[in-house]
């Protein structure tokens, strides 16, 4: 298994853009490079850098023009440059140990207007075309970077344009909203900040992952592990022709375990947790103690796993999810389902299938009457006061009395919001949408605790004939562990249904208080009207931070895996009490199981072995 976290990777390979430049059509008259007099605020490296970009960007602007194609009216640079460390160790073992610094940067052209230009196309190449930068600030290798890649990006943009228009003039109806809303207010210009030292003591942190990852010695039901230490140190720069420049520095770090084994039936099993930082992390006592206990608990967690009863039944009455499950389903689906962009457009007009589902229900009810959400960046793991388009960013009431008050709004418009409520999240890998900040679940009516709950859910599964109900507790971190290894545990959505993460950790509970864990359970692709099915609360809620994936792919479904948690998300919390829903509905997982190993596990003891796996020899 393995774990390094490349950011140079998830950028993707910069596209050659070694052409010859557009040259400007003979039919036109000689365009002068428009003036933009850029004086630095210091004479700092990056400022330079800067004033080169924001130079070239207009020269750009002016000079960009092929025959029978719209002039670029916008152009948007991203620089960032990242320390990257990756650490994994597994069973005593580093696997491995990088240490390195990457620069890439990515430029977009949007041809056109704001009223119509090519974004928003299904298919289509997109409006950012990406290229490297130099790893400390140069303005010379960077304008020249630039120049190359905007003429590429112009080509690329002019193209899709026409296409879109043609798609355009074939449809009936109301014309779309506009492609690009106001934009944002004036930033004071500020000078580049300056990068704290870094404190990584890497050689530290390789020990602390040697000595938890030792840990996975006494568990030998467990068949594999991996014990991860990530960091990621980004500065980002972004520079608009419209006068935007913007800085941000992070510090992120996680510290992951995984692991995998198998059931006596052969189903393959994984469990996996993390822990989140949003500093540079030190090999302290505190930071020691926490990760034995995250690898003491996932690994007794697999082992359960392991030894637990499938689920008998397909089932669907009343679910409750408790304590990091209900955060965790709220990220899975208000934190997609909510966005503001409008569907791409393909050939056959809209495609519905890529468009928020809560999107045209503004002014309808989507939750019960006595529930109201809340995203407010100003305070919690996922705070921010800039978004990464420039908007400010302020709390947003999204439902208020179960009624959908509000979007995730990023500089796109849709047809009933103009533009931007500063919720354009970016991550490091430079991937753009609309997302939650600091998401909060309030209750009007009164919460139940734990037994009382319970005891609502029982009563609601005898109405609905079972003599026994589900409590999930938590739910598979995809974006810990990455995609499910089991062809039948996949549920497709589609059909305006959203697919849900599998339950890693779930309780059959019977009438007696009864509590068994199963597994082989998952649930059926559901709509959002499910979430207007909440009967009932618990009385308490603690945020849970997680990183995610922005916008409609995005949120806690998505599977990033490990190697990816850092580069492809952004920093988010959610504050749910216990949720008690009916509407859902579970399925006994069907999946083909691999055959357990012929040769014994290294560290079972013998009595502890599962039984060999059956032989084709030994069948006849």
């Amino acid at each position: 298994m393995i774990g390094s976290l490349t950011l140079a990777l998830l950028l993707a390979a910069p596209a050659k853009v070694e052409a010859a430049p557009v040259k400007a059509a003979k039919a036109e008259a000689p365009v002068k490079a428009a003036r933009l007099e850029v004086a630095p605020l210091g004479q700092e490296p990056l400022d330079l850098e800067v004033a080169a970009i924001e130079q070239e960007l207009a020269r750009g602007l002016a000079g960009l023009r092929l025959p029978d194609s719209p002039a670029p009216y916008l152009g948007q640079v991203q620089l960032i440059r990242a320390t990257v460390m990756s650490l994994d160790g597994s069973y005593g073992g580093i696997i491995t140990d990088v240490l390195e610094e990457q620069a890439a940067a990515s430029i977009e052209v949007r041809v056109g207007s704001a009223a119509r230009d090519q974004s928003g196309t299904f298919g289509g190449e997109g409006p950012q075309m990406r290229f490297n930068i130099a790893l400390e600030p140069s303005a010379g290798l960077s304008r020249r970077k630039l120049w190359l890649a905007m003429d590429q990006a112009f080509r690329g943009a002019a193209s899709t344009y026409a296409q879109k228009q043609s798609i355009l003039a074939r449809l009936a109806g109301e014309p779309p909203p506009p492609d690009l809303g106001p934009a944002p207010d004036p930033l004071p210009r500020q000078p580049a900040p300056v990068q704290p030292p870094s404190e990584l003591d890497r050689e530290a942190l390789r020990g602390l992952v040697i000595q938890l990852s030792k840990r996975f010695v006494d568990h030998p039901a467990i068949d594999n592990g991996d014990v991860y230490v990530q960091v990621l140190r980004t500065e980002v720069t972004t520079i608009s022709s419209e006068g935007l420049v913007m800085h941000e520095l992070h510090d992120r770090a996680v510290l992951a375990v995984v692991a995998e084994t198998q059931a006596a039936d052969g189903m393959n099993l994984d469990a996996g947790g993390v822990i989140h930082l949003q500093e540079l992390p030190r090999a302290t006592d505190e930071l020691r103690r926490r990760g034995e206990k995250l690898v003491d608990e996932v690994l007794r967690e697999l082992e359960a796993l392991a030894q637990a009863p499938m689920m008998e039944e397909d089932y669907d009455g009343p679910v409750l999810f408790h304590g990091p499950a209900a955060a965790q389903l709220l990220a899975a689906t208000i934190a997609t389902q909510v966005g503001g962009n409008p569907a791409p457009l393909g050939d056959a007009g809209r495609v519905r299938d890529f468009e928020p589902h809560w999107q045209d229900a503004l002014g309808k009810p989507v939750m019960p009457d006595f529930i109201d959400l809340e995203d407010d960046p100003r305070e919690g793991f996922g705070r921010y006061a800039i978004d990464g388009q420039g908007f400010a960013a302020g709390p947003v009431t999204l439902v208020k009395g179960g009624v959908l008050k509000d979007l995730l709004m990023t500089r796109t418009p849709n047809k009933w919001r103009p533009g931007s409520n500063g919720r354009a999240r970016v991550s490091p890998s430079l991937r753009i949408g609309p997302t939650i900040s600091n998401l909060s679940v309030k209750s009007k009516k009164r919460g139940m605790g734990r037994p009382q709950i319970e005891r609502e859910l029982l009563r609601r599964a005898r109405e609905d004939g079972y003599e026994f109900a589900y409590v999930v507790e938590a739910l598979r971190d995809n974006n810990v562990l990455g995609p499910v290894d089991r062809e039948g545990a996949t549920g497709y959505g589609g059909g305006r249904k959203v697919s849900l993460p599998l339950p890693a950790r779930i309780f059959r509970i019977d009438a007696s208080g009864k509590r068994t864990l199963v597994r082989g359970a998952m649930f059926s692709p559901a709509s959002m009207r499910v979430l207007r099915r909440i009967r009932a609360v618990g009385n308490t809620a603690t945020p849970l931070p997680m990183r995610i994936p922005p916008g409609y792919t995005g949120g806690f479904g998505a599977e990033t895996g490990v190697e990816g948690i850092l580069s492809e998300t952004v920093d988010v919390s959610v504050s749910s009490p216990d949720l008690l829903l009916d509407g859902l509905e579970l399925l006994v997982e069907r999946s083909e199981n691999e055959r357990l190993p012929v040769l014994a596990h290294p560290l079972r003891p013998a009595a502890a072995q599962p039984p060999p796996a059956e032989t084709d020899d030994d069948a006849e």
